[in-house]
């Protein structure tokens, strides 16, 4: 029997007791797809599917004279990848070197890429299930490969599933005490072109379905072997709403039944209609899927336009948050900081309108990247926009990884539209937001100001923004801490001491840890300008000091209110401040062991609202 390795390497997730990896299910599906040949069954056999990034000499000292080594190459393994690739044909010279994956070029004569990669044998562009079956049966027959495989799309979808046929049952069982995350296709396709996204380039543009029943009793699978975050790799959930509805009916029931997946992320069609609406509203009743993700990418028209761009309507947006909101359940929004069009004007109030949509709880920029078969990656678009790019390391990593190879992306840092000082301003806008807003330090002041006052959160922040600048302490020690940090990733591309995308989370920390300077701060920058009595504001701000949680506090506990401003703020229904005089009980999202373990839920646990406590009523906890 030949051996075959089979790479999708990935970063872990989280530390100590919340250690996670992704199952590789893209490698995976090629597997389960070509094992159905009989030439191939009886011809190879799989000795390792290696998931996560381990020390390359001791993965070297372990592989057994290895035949066929695929790999399935992201952004954030490709120079993993090729380090071990090279290490594995020097090594073993006749073994062959399989590369497919949205890393790989769609235009490799144009790019040299077996120039530069002479160590690799064959690639796969587009959907790789065929041609990696006709690699290896080729293989078998003795006869050459061809340097470049691309066959036509599947016509059928009914295929095999790497989770149902066994094919992650040994890493399973090898690691009991990993969380692992899982892939959920429904259909594969996309109909929309966004030109930042490479998506549509792999597989076109017509969605082809997979089998209802198939979709299920994978989702079934995930929830009886305790899959712990599932994400749904559709390009518009949403779009077929029969089947789409039973998929999410199912999945409220398993998670009812099991408590898994704990999470199931999607993202949306971007046709608003009711029926999405209500796909939506059934996906998020389940109490145990603690998370949705509702990206906008730009809140500008003109952006919006230019990158080809579809949203729901902020309409149909606002009612989720409201729901998420009343329900309990956490929601995540994405931007994309340095898109064509794009101006620190439009940005600053693209994020603010996020906030005027009710998304208080994590709000995530990221920097726009330039992929490698992205219709925005090409010179036609640089030219027309003057992209000014960096190649930067460490912009997507974990630490504690056992390998020491830096991942490196070509990162946006300016356009003509955005220049890089302003450029940088707005990131350092998107970092106030998240630590002051996000993180809760002035969001029950905003909140209150927003509805009693009418005070837009556009002028809530710029106006916090400029006193950010002129503050002497320590608010605005951090804040030039992670301008340098920025300005200098940005000039040198290397991260001294920090990750690039985390960079925006660092602050937290240093935040909590000298608590009592960032409240006052808050209570000295933060002035009674808005036409508020002058006792209710006191109280105000006082509620707002036991909004944000302390390691040196013991929760659950109970904290005085004259005023009803829990349920005048969180509620759009009640529509008067009104004098209650009693103790209302706070807690916290979850437990902590220390205070390590705390700060290290800045990050880990951001998006389920870590740091902000939940009041507890009746029983149950709201936010």
């Amino acid at each position: 029997m030949n051996n075959i390795y089979l790479f999708q390497p990935n970063f872990k997730i989280g530390a100590g007791n919340f250690l996670g990896y992704w199952l590789p299910y893209s490698i995976g599906c090629l597997w389960s797809y070509a094992r159905q040949s009989t030439i191939v069954s009886e011809n190879y056999v799989v000795k390792d599917i290696i998931f996560k990034r381990e020390d390359p000499n001791k993965l070297m000292a372990r592989l057994d004279n290895p035949s066929v080594c695929a790999f399935s190459c992201y952004m954030w393994n490709w120079e993993y990848t090729k380090h071990i690739a090279q290490r594995i044909k020097e090594t073993y010279p006749d073994c062959t070197i399989l590369f497919g994956g949205p890393q790989i070029t769609d235009r490799p004569e144009e790019e040299k890429f077996f120039e530069k990669h002479p160590y690799v044998d064959t690639i796969s562009l587009a959907e790789g299930e065929e041609a990696f079956t006709k690699m290896l049966e080729t293989k078998v027959a003795g006869e050459p490969l061809e340097k470049i495989y691309e066959l036509p799309r599947l016509v059928d979808l009914d295929i095999p599933s790497p989770y149902l046929d066994g094919t992650f049952d040994k890493i399973i069982a090898d690691n009991p005490d990993v969380i692992w995350n899982g892939t959920l296709e429904t259909n594969r396709g996309c109909p929309f072109a966004c030109t930042f996204c490479d998506w549509g380039s792999l597989t076109y543009a017509k969605i082809k379905k997979f089998p209802i029943p198939k979709v299920i009793q994978e989702l079934t699978w995930m929830a009886e072997n305790k899959i712990d975050y599932v994400t749904i790799a559709d390009a518009n959930f949403g779009v077929f709403k029969d089947r789409d509805m039973e998929v999410t009916e199912r999945l409220v029931e398993l998670q009812n039944e099991y408590g898994y997946p704990k999470v199931v992320d999607a993202t949306w069609y971007k046709n608003s209609s009711e029926d999405v609406l209500k796909i939506v509203k059934k996906f998020i009743s389940s109490g145990l899927n603690r998370g949705i993700t509702l990206s906008v990418q730009s809140m500008d028209m003109d952006v919006l336009e230019e990158i080809k761009r579809r949203n729901m309507e902020f309409s149909n947006l606002k009612e989720i948050f409201d729901i998420c909101n009343k329900e309990q359940i956490p929601s995540y929004t994405e931007l994309i900081l340095g898109l064509p069009q794009e101006t620190f004007e439009s940005w600053c109030k693209g994020l603010c309108d996020v906030i005027e949509m009710g998304q208080h709880n994590a709000i995530e920029s990221w920097l726009a990247q330039l992929l490698e078969n992205a219709h925005m990656n090409t010179p036609g678009q640089h030219n027309e926009h003057q992209y000014d790019v960096i190649n930067v390391k460490s912009y997507v990593s974990s630490e504690g990884e056992e390998d020491d190879i830096e991942e490196t992306v070509d990162l946006i840092r300016g356009t003509k539209y955005m220049p890089r000082d302003k450029f940088i301003d707005s990131w350092l806008y998107s970092w106030m937001i998240n630590n002051f807003h996000n993180y809760g330090w002035t969001q029950m002041l905003s909140r209150f100001v927003h509805k009693y006052s009418k005070v837009s959160y556009l002028d809530f922040y710029n106006t916090l923004w400029g006193r950010i600048h002129n503050d002497k302490g320590f608010v605005n020690k951090e804040f030039n801490k992670a301008k340098e940090y920025i300005s200098r990733y940005l000039e040198t591309g290397e991260a001294d001491g920090f990750n690039g995308h985390t960079l925006m989370w660092d602050a937290q920390k240093d935040f909590h840890i000298n608590r009592k300077q960032v409240l006052e701060f808050i209570k000295t920058s933060i002035v009674n300008s808005y036409g508020i009595d002058e006792e209710i504001f006191e109280d105000l701000i006082q509620w707002q000091e036991d909004f944000v949680t302390s390691y040196d506090l013991e929760y659950p506990m109970q904290v005085k209110q004259n005023y009803n401003f829990h349920e005048f703020i969180t509620d759009e229904e009640c529509k008067h401040l009104i004098n209650i005089n009693k103790n209302i009980t706070v807690n916290l999202v979850d437990s902590f062991t220390d205070k390590e373990d705390y700060l290290n839920r800045m990050y880990y646990k951001r998006r389920q609202g870590w740091g902000k406590v939940r009041v507890v009523e009746d029983g149950t906890q709201t936010y």
